[in-house]
């Protein structure tokens, strides 16, 4: 069985307001785990995979940043793709995590909240299991999978 997450990708403006830019992923939403042969997997990768296709940090726009994730992680199935609704939720009842992705002021890394997320029922419920700057929550998954 797939582990299906939305991520969004949000811009945060001077006076308050934001966009956010919402895809879909399928499969392999969890957050973070190593395989076998020390290959790294999870959303907080599929994250980091998007760098390397997106402008140079610190500069983030969202809508960029979501086409640069959709690059580095559509492969060849229809597993990947934009969400047009306002919440993720209104799309995607059946995901298991949410991501939530920003580029903070003063933070020199990209922030990432996440989320476990039942959506099934008419008001979503989100709990908050984990939120920081990317590296450093890979890291520590890195360091909780090893002991």
């Amino acid at each position: 069985m797939s582990t299906r997450a939305c991520y969004t990708f949000l811009d945060t403006f001077s006076r308050g307001e934001t966009r956010s830019f919402h895809v879909y992923k399928h499969h392999d939403g969890y957050p973070y785990a190593q395989c076998h042969t020390g290959e790294e997997a999870g959303a907080l990768v599929w994250i980091r995979n998007a760098l390397i296709y997106a402008w140079e940090l610190p500069r983030f726009e969202a809508d960029e940043f979501a086409a640069s994730f959709i690059v580095a992680n559509k492969g060849n199935s229809g597993g990947v793709r934009l969400v047009h609704t306002e919440h993720p939720w209104q799309f995607s009842g059946d995901s298991a995590y949410w991501y939530v992705v920003d580029k903070r002021e003063n933070v020199p890394d990209l922030y990432v909240e996440v989320f476990e997320v039942d959506w099934w029922d008419a008001e979503p419920n989100n709990t908050l299991i984990m939120e920081g700057e990317l590296h450093h929550l890979i890291e520590k998954q890195r360091k909780r999978k090893a002991a």
